[in-house]
């Protein structure tokens, strides 16, 4: 690390890394994650020597057998980046956007920072800057900004824009799709006002062949293979599925499922996520809210998959718990729960 990076802010995203992970930074415990689905982050100032060279190790304990009862993959299988920032920034995930309107096009742009400073807000299509502006922040602050001439997105007209965000010397880029979703008992769930009829299938996380390491190239294959045959939706079956999956999907018009956890407090497996459910799920959920937050595929979050919990009290008042702390996160999507009715009749 160059020693002017000393006044820097310095981040690692690990996206995926099964399971039981453990970050250390020379030689001192920086993070431990045991969830192997979780995009999770490593502050590494305190830990870093600047001018000097650092080592980093990532320990992946995947010994305990069996702990899935699908292929898992082990170790770091989902990218890994560092970031780094000025002291006064724009913070990590600090940059959503989410339609209010489509008629007019209406997006409001929430902005985090470390500080209050002034905004300039860009919305750009293509690459090229079709709207924008300026606001002034005392640290958290929501624009609304309306686009003209809006191209929407949905299954069959995926069309995208650039929303980039300038603070100081920080900026900040997130792709996002104009698109409304609402859900009720009498239209069922509609995209942009228009019913939509979900056709849809459950996919794993791996790639075949390939095995769990998630390839921007093999995640696009596969999201297109779906769609060419007459799929709309994809199920994360049964895990938060990775970035590179949900940037294929927002590109070619693919409504996503993302899906939680396979087990809650009951074993399907001897050494499976029930042993650190209790402690990590509000922390999970949040760090999926994050990652799903500005994808305009995802339509819907999963709380489990075929989880017998949901057939005693403690499973309904878990279940009430985490689809209320969702809706705190994201209000804009529906929360449901994959339940077996053989498992909990």
């Amino acid at each position: 690390m160059p020693a002017d990076y000393k006044d820097k802010d310095a981040v690692f995203e690990f996206e995926g890394v099964y399971h039981n992970a453990e970050v250390l930074i020379n030689g001192q415990q920086a993070a431990f994650r045991p969830y192997g689905y979780t995009n999770f982050y490593v502050d590494a100032n305190p830990y870093l020597k600047y001018g000097e060279t650092n080592r980093i190790e990532v320990i992946a304990r995947n010994a305990d057998q069996p702990n899935s009862r699908w292929y898992s993959g082990a170790g770091i299988y989902r990218p890994v980046s560092l970031y780094l920032a000025e002291k006064r920034h724009i913070l990590m995930n600090g940059l959503k956007v989410r339609t209010k309107s489509i008629r007019p096009a209406v997006v409001e742009v929430l902005v985090d920072t470390t500080d209050a400073g002034r905004l300039t807000i860009e919305i750009l299509r293509e690459g090229r800057v079709v709207t924008g502006g300026t606001a002034d922040t005392e640290g958290q602050i929501g624009v609304s900004v309306e686009i003209p001439d809006a191209l929407l997105w949905d299954c069959g007209h995926p069309n995208l824009y650039t929303c980039r965000v300038s603070y100081e010397a920080d900026t900040a880029e997130v792709t996002f799709g104009i698109r409304t979703l609402e859900w009720n008992a009498e239209k069922g769930l509609t995209v942009n006002g228009k019913r939509v009829i979900l056709r849809g299938a459950c996919i794993h996380h791996d790639n075949g062949i390939l095995g769990a390491c998630a390839f921007p190239e093999a995640e696009e294959r596969k999201v297109r293979i779906m769609k060419e045959n007459g799929y709309n939706a994809l199920r994360s079956a049964h895990n938060p599925c990775s970035k590179a999956l949900l940037n294929a999907c927002d590109r070619l018009g693919m409504l996503v499922l993302d899906e939680y956890v396979d087990v809650w407090y009951i074993h399907k497996t001897e050494y499976d996520y029930v042993n650190y459910f209790a402690k990590w799920w509000k922390q999970d959920l949040k760090d999926m809210v994050e990652k799903d937050y500005n994808h305009p595929s995802v339509i819907m979050y999963s709380t489990g998959n075929e989880v017998s919990e949901t057939a005693q009290k403690k499973g309904i008042k878990l279940t009430s718990m985490m689809t209320e702390y969702l809706h705190s996160l994201d209000d804009s999507r529906p929360v449901t729960c994959g339940i077996n009715i053989f498992l909990t009749s």
